[in-house]
């Protein structure tokens, strides 16, 4: 960064300091600015909503964390942003998931920013939109002041849906394509791992991760399993879903109606994740949408064939009977022939959990992501380190 004109950079969280899951990325992203941009002359700060417990990758920089919701909701929130941009002269700005488009981006501006950049994470499938609408949506985003500078995008699906859907200016869409650190699999403990939680080491494991939240469509994993029972009675096969969230009561449930304990198992949040997809033979990711998705990718690494629906942003890293398999969305009758099919052929399975492996650990790096990362941030924001 550049002596001549001090400029300091505020990040901003769009969630509290003590929340977990795949906001690892974004911890990473920070810290890796703070890695690159902090001197004694400029310094990174890191706005929380809700200041609890710090991250530690967080509490190893030299980024200062404050208490600041923004963008504001309250007239008080409004002021005291204002007066924190002015006090600590931020001149640069990164949100994550916030709006393209936004009246309170001039307010900033007008305290001193230069420019914004939002990093897009958000999930889900949105249609072209065209016509008289969409010409006015692509106007309304021109204007100065009050759009972002930049939009980070997760992958090129999702810088074409900011494009055609959010009708986002294309030179303002850029891709980082989300990656993740390669996963390492020890070849001798699978038994132990599967032991540890209560399954027979000659069970087939289909493993699912994330949050247990309706969107992540665990309820319809539960329902393949009840078709698997029906369409394949002998078939040992043991679901394994790993999360914890608000919708464990309806899941449990569904399990108890159905008479599922035996076949499904909600084994609720887990720190060693990676250890018990490599002691796993099938991944399965049934969400109603993702941005690119981190889980998938941790699937593939570790070997795994992933089964996941026909929903473009959720199949967008699958090819469908090399590394996986696409099944329809909503048709649990086909995703349990899919984990039948699987099932019975090791073979097949171990053919596509390479093919996956090689695909994850070579296009999906947490190192790739990282380098691309720090590249446009230095680019957009034209700073010498």
């Amino acid at each position: 960064m550049s002596n001549s004109t001090p400029r300091n950079l505020l990040l901003v969280s769009n969630y509290p300091s003590d929340t977990a899951y795949a906001w690892w990325l974004m911890e990473h992203f920070w810290a890796s600015i703070a890695d690159h941009f902090s001197t004694p002359e400029h310094t990174v700060f890191l706005a929380y909503p809700e200041v609890t417990t710090v991250p530690e990758i967080i509490k190893s920089t030299s980024i200062k964390v404050v208490e600041l919701t923004i963008p504001w909701k309250t007239s008080s929130q409004s002021s005291h942003a204002r007066q924190f941009i002015r006090e600590k002269n931020i001149s640069l700005i990164y949100f994550t998931d916030q709006r393209y488009f936004n009246f309170q981006y001039a307010m900033m501006r007008y305290q001193g920013v230069q420019q914004i950049i939002v990093h897009d994470h958000t999930p889900g499938d949105r249609p072209s939109i065209g016509g008289l609408k969409g010409a006015l949506k692509a106007a309304k985003n021109t204007l100065p002041w009050i759009t972002a500078d930049r939009v980070l995008c997760v992958s090129p699906l999702m810088r074409k849906r900011n494009i055609t859907n959010a009708r986002i200016p294309k030179h303002k869409c850029l891709v980082v394509q989300n990656g993740i650190q390669p996963v390492t699999c020890k070849t001798n403990n699978k038994a132990s791992i599967k032991e540890s939680i209560g399954i027979s080491d000659k069970s087939l494991l289909v493993t699912t991760t994330g949050r247990a939240d309706p969107y992540k469509r665990f309820d319809f994993i539960i329902e393949t399993a009840r078709q698997l029972k029906i369409q394949s009675p002998k078939c040992d096969v043991i679901f394994l879903l790993v999360g914890d969230g608000p919708a464990m009561p309806d899941l449990r449930k569904q399990i108890h109606d159905n008479k599922l304990q035996d076949t499904v198992i909600l084994l609720g949040f887990r720190t060693n994740v990676r250890d018990i997809l490599c002691a796993s033979d099938i991944a399965f990711h049934a969400a109603m949408g993702e941005g690119f998705s981190l889980s998938i990718i941790e699937y593939m690494s570790a070997g795994l064939p992933v089964l996941v629906p026909d929903t473009p942003s959720v199949c967008q890293a699958i090819t469908h009977g090399l590394t996986g398999m696409i099944y329809k969305k909503d048709d649990a009758k086909m995703s349990a022939s899919y984990i039948a099919k699987l099932a019975n052929n090791e073979k097949q399975r171990v053919t596509m959990g390479n093919a996956a492996q090689a695909e994850a650990n070579e296009n999906y790096t947490l190192e790739q992501c990282t380098h691309s990362f720090i590249d446009t941030i230095k680019n957009i924001y034209q700073l010498n380190t």
